[in-house]
């Protein structure tokens, strides 16, 4: 454990083990925990801590990130950037529920993405690095901030925004140990998405670490092997029958609908090749297709689907069967949709 770490994004064994490596005893953790995460207090302000408060405030990290910029869309969502100290960026969009006051955060896992998906901005960048997971949380910390004295809450986390987040797994498992918890100001498990390309392996670890109670998604883009391997570099390796084979060892809760991505690319994959094998990859599975119009950015060589191409693609589904639902973009007017999220990141 590094000798000055981000509190935040330390689980409470770990933060426990922590006070106990700098003297102050780990039956301090679950009272700092929560003052960090339900009060959202700095160290000194956390009552009862007396004299530990100084030794704690000595070995830790400072802030991990601060918002650099908003950018509102006229659709009510709003681009964050986000500055971390190292002088990266990623970029996070608070998404307001219609008709209520709940609001959902897109969360980045990493500086960048090393997985190039042929449809997104973020691909486009490469990898720098992993976010640590007092990064991941931090988001979460801004968030909440950005929307106090607005009469509006944050309800739930979607890890969709810049990265791969099984990619960053270590990470982004502490985060969410950290998110779930009930010592803090914990997001239900059910109210917290987690999107993937599929890395078999580690779907299997997420699968270990929570049985099944985050919400899965994902990003499946196409009905055959040779489509998909074109739009997504990392599926060169995956078959869609091994990665259906590893969702469907995965522990799920009954009710838990599985949602499938499907980016939608008019002339690459929605021919009738592509739905036969959606639904094929969906029969038996308690799943949701998620159809989303292709948002454009600088460079692409893809177009936005038509309306009449939206609606095509839903129908053809349907009489195949497959639950779906468009997923309309949000946020397009400052780049802030599905994957467009690139300015200023590294």
């Amino acid at each position: 454990m590094p000798d000055a770490p981000d509190l935040l994004g330390l689980p409470l064994p770990a933060l426990g083990e922590w006070l106990e490596g700098i003297g102050v005893g780990r039956k301090h953790a679950p009272r700092l925990f929560r003052g960090l995460h339900r009060d959202r207090l700095a160290v000194h302000e956390i009552p009862d801590l007396g004299r530990h408060a100084a030794t704690i405030t000595a070995h830790m990290g400072s802030e991990p990130l601060t918002v650099a910029s908003r950018h509102p869309s006229p659709d009510g969502s709003t681009r964050l950037l986000f500055a971390l100290r190292d002088g990266a960026r990623v970029e996070g969009v608070l998404l307001p529920n219609k008709g209520n006051d709940r609001v959902t955060l897109c969360v980045s896992t990493q500086v960048g993405c090393a997985m190039a998906c042929a449809f997104c901005a973020t691909g486009t960048l490469g990898l720098a690095r992993d976010l640590s997971s007092a990064e991941i949380v931090g988001q979460v910390h801004a968030a909440r901030a950005e929307l106090q004295g607005t009469g509006r809450r944050l309800t739930r986390l979607v890890f969709m925004g810049m990265g791969e987040p099984l990619h960053a797994y270590v990470p982004v498992r502490d985060a969410l140990k950290v998110l779930l918890d009930g010592h803090g100001e914990p997001f239900a498990a059910r109210s917290v998405t987690v999107s993937t390309v599929g890395l078999v392996d580690r779907l299997r670890r997420l699968g270990e670490d929570f049985g099944g109670r985050i919400q899965l998604a994902i990003s499946l883009h196409a009905g055959t092997d040779e489509t998909r391997r074109r739009l997504l570099p990392a599926a060169r390796h995956t078959s869609l029958e091994q990665l259906r084979d590893a969702i469907l060892a995965m522990p799920r809760p009954g009710d838990r609908a599985l949602m499938l991505e499907v980016v939608l690319l008019p002339g690459v994959n929605d021919g009738d090749a592509e739905w036969d094998g959606i639904a094929r990859f969906a029969d038996g599975m308690n799943a949701v297709v998620n159809v989303i119009p292709f948002n454009p950015f600088p460079g692409s060589s893809f177009r936005p689907p038509t309306d009449d191409e939206i609606e095509r693609a839903w129908r053809a589904l349907r009489e195949r069967g497959v639950a779906n639902k468009v997923r309309w973009p949000r946020g397009r007017a400052v780049d802030g949709a599905c994957g467009q999220l690139v300015a200023g990141s590294v």
